[in-house]
């Protein structure tokens, strides 16, 4: 093997192997992301809210809410907590984010992904403007840290 040959070999792996390695630190970021995030999920069925997995939400962690519409019509996702927080909301086919986002729709089916971080503590009411008697609720709790 020529000299410029084992040169182009050698540049070669130790191209493959800072991808590898960046490829790797990026997965730990986003395992670490993720980690770090806090999920609610609630179905809708039969013109309902459930909570599928019911837990309290700390204050100041990054929230995800996955909304899921198991029912034959349109539904509504909106609360006063959303008012004045940065909000990204993504569903499929749509992109949603910002500031003074009021709520989302639901196509059924669908699947609706809304993240945010609370910065408050209290009880947060969520509703259906579609259908008034669809109701929801969660806590966001303030955790002191030890």
């Amino acid at each position: 093997m020529r000299r410029s040959d084992s040169c182009t070999t050698i540049a070669v792996l130790v191209g493959l192997v800072a991808l590898l390695l960046v490829g790797r630190a990026a997965e730990a970021t986003s395992d670490n992301r993720t980690a770090q995030e806090q999920r609610i999920e609630i179905a809708i069925k039969d013109s309902a809210f459930l909570l599928t997995q019911p837990a309290p939400v700390r204050q100041g962690i990054p929230t995800v809410i996955i909304l899921r519409n198991q029912d034959i019509v349109r539904h509504g996702f909106t609360s006063a907590m959303l008012s004045g927080m940065l909000i990204n909301g993504d569903g499929e086919g749509m992109a949603v984010y910002g500031k003074g986002v009021e709520g989302f729709y639901v196509d059924p089916g669908k699947t609706l992904v809304i993240r945010f971080t609370a910065e408050r503590p209290g009880s947060f009411t969520f509703r259906c403007d579609l259908h008034p008697k669809m109701k929801g609720e969660f806590f966001l709790l303030e955790i002191p840290t030890a």
